[in-house]
């Protein structure tokens, strides 16, 4: 006699037939997005019949549950539910999400960091009691995780989560890094992370109070290969009263600050495009301009709205004849005088370094009335399209 066949005799491709079969059919139309390949009840009791059955889950559900994130307002899944699919499809899984409120469950945290090795981005937020849950989802993705954007609550003091910079593992692969609301002290743990192409980094901070002191420079000098920096709510200031020699950044392409204090000068970025310094201040007379001008020549885009103005007419000329690829030039004019002499000599310097008409300079100013002096005088020369003026 013929032994009998059971569902365990059939291949993962006759399995994933059945599994479509017992797809959650929508007689209202509610779930516009659901197809034969997504959640039900009934493929999971299946599933959990054997280890066989599991497995052909998680071959049918192979390019479903590439994101882990459980939503505390999905209606139709328990985060029992959810986790068991994590159990059974977690080696696909390439990003996990998970933050306090609508996308948190300790239940999957925790289902994540047993099952998904294979983790490419993730995403989440410290608080006072879940920062051993999210650890362990590092530790056991350490080897493929490529893009990691981790921040702390800051909100209501007592839900706050201690550091967690120095427990998190070494991962090779890391290339973007972004930590919100840092506790400054763990900043330097960032050194590690030798291959980070992307960093970004605020401060903890509350509107009463000044940005904390870094030294910025100092903490990003091992990262050779940055190419993206953007930097929120710190007080970018030397360790020492004394010139501190600061390395060139080789790589760094995009370097933006907001909300910053200014109280040392920037490092050379040979390779820089953009610079933007947003809503921040120094008090240094002179320092924002040198640091400017220590650039590279291949910048492209400089946005310079820090407080008090520190660029008169020489500086502004200077920036403009250094810098033949600038296009945009965003910058505080209170110091500045536009006349028919200076608006000429910024014309010819913008003639020498081949800006035209289809490819302009593109001047934002603070000042409106300046602008119509600067256009009035732009009316009395030729070439006056090669500059471009916008008020902010």
């Amino acid at each position: 006699m013929e032994p009998q066949r059971t569902l365990t005799d059939l291949p993962f491709e006759v399995l994933d037939l059945i599994y479509k079969a017992l797809a959650f059919k929508d007689r209202y139309e509610y779930w516009r997005g659901y197809t034969v390949y997504s959640y039900s009840k009934d493929k999971l009791n299946l599933a959990e019949t054997c280890e066989y059955l599991g497995r052909a889950f998680a071959y049918h559900s192979r390019h479903v549950y590439k994101k882990a994130m459980y939503e505390n307002s999905y209606p139709f899944i328990s985060k029992r539910d959810y986790s068991l699919i994590i159990s059974l499809c977690g080696s696909t899984a390439e990003e996990y999400v998970g933050s306090p409120g609508c996308n948190w469950s300790a239940e999957v945290a925790q289902a994540v960091g047993q099952y998904c090795p294979n983790l490419q981005r993730v995403q989440f937020q410290v608080y006072f009691d879940n920062g051993e849950v999210v650890l362990s989802i590092l530790h056991k993705a350490k080897n493929s995780i490529r893009t990691l954007k981790f921040g702390y609550e800051t909100g209501r003091p007592l839900r706050m989560g201690a550091p967690i910079m120095h427990k998190i593992p070494d991962m090779p692969l890391l290339r973007n890094l972004t930590v919100d609301r840092c506790y400054n002290e763990e900043a330097y743990e960032i050194q590690r992370f030798l291959n980070i192409e992307e960093l970004y980094l605020c401060s903890v901070y509350t509107l009463r109070e000044d940005p904390k002191p870094l030294n910025l420079f100092k903490v990003c000098a091992p990262l050779k290969k940055l190419r993206l920096l953007t930097v929120v709510c710190i007080n970018i200031i030397s360790d020492t009263d004394e010139d501190e020699a600061i390395p060139e950044f080789p790589a760094l392409e995009h370097f933006k600050l907001s909300s910053c204090m200014i109280s040392m000068e920037f490092p050379s970025c040979p390779k820089l495009k953009i610079l933007d310094i947003g809503y921040s201040k120094c008090h240094i007379e002179g320092l924002v301009c040198r640091s400017v001008l220590k650039q590279g020549k291949d910048l492209e885009r400089l946005i310079v709205e820090s407080r008090p103005s520190q660029f008169d007419n020489d500086s502004f000329l200077e920036v403009v004849r250094r810098f033949r690829k600038l296009r945009h030039f965003d910058v505080p004019i209170r110091k500045i005088k536009f006349d028919l002499g200076f608006v000429t000599e910024v014309v010819n310097v913008l003639k020498e370094n081949g800006v035209t008409q289809e490819d302009p300079l593109e001047l934002e100013l603070d000042e409106v009335s300046k602008i119509h002096w600067l256009k009035h005088w732009l009316s009395n020369i030729s070439d006056a399209n090669l500059i471009k003026t916008r008020v902010y």
